[in-house]
């Protein structure tokens, strides 16, 4: 990911399928995605999918520290216009190749709405699996929503 990238991300991040599916609130400011897409420590990996020049998807891998150095989290997001085209597979296998093959991470992890059909169909095809759920997790569109843990071990 670049940061000539920040307009193509903002544009993907306040898209409302992004908004819907994700913790992100509507209505962010440019500078405050710009912020949030830097990389909280050196080890935090960025990447970006793009075509015909444009960012379409984009998603961060963010190993833990200390005692959970063995462990990361991550997020995706794609643009609506190129759901389902396999961007979310590619930019997931990429992290995977890096946390199994670079950074010796054993455990990827990450929370998804437990009606998120499409990324749980994404996860579970990549070997994560749930763990548990969170009930009443989050506030979206007017409701509370539930959540699932998932991970995925090497």
């Amino acid at each position: 990911m670049r940061s000539e990238d920040a307009d193509d991300i903002f544009e993907i991040v306040n898209q409302h399928a992004f908004r819907y599916w994700t913790l992100a609130l509507p209505y962010e400011s440019f500078d405050s995605i710009k912020t949030w897409l830097q990389p909280r420590s050196p080890r935090d990996l960025h990447y970006s999918a793009e075509l015909d020049g444009r960012v379409v998807g984009a998603s961060a891998l963010r190993p833990f520290y200390g005692r959970r150095a063995h462990a990361a989290e991550f997020w995706i997001g794609v643009h609506e216009q190129h759901a389902r085209h396999g961007i979310g597979s590619r930019l997931l296998a990429a992290m995977i190749d890096t946390a199994d093959n670079w950074l010796n991470i054993k455990r990827l992890e990450m929370t998804v709405f437990t009606d998120n059909v499409a990324a749980l169909a994404l996860y579970k095809k990549f070997g994560f699996e749930i763990e548990g759920t969170h009930k009443a997790a989050t506030f979206r569109d007017g409701a509370f929503v539930d959540a699932h843990c998932m991970a995925r071990l090497r």
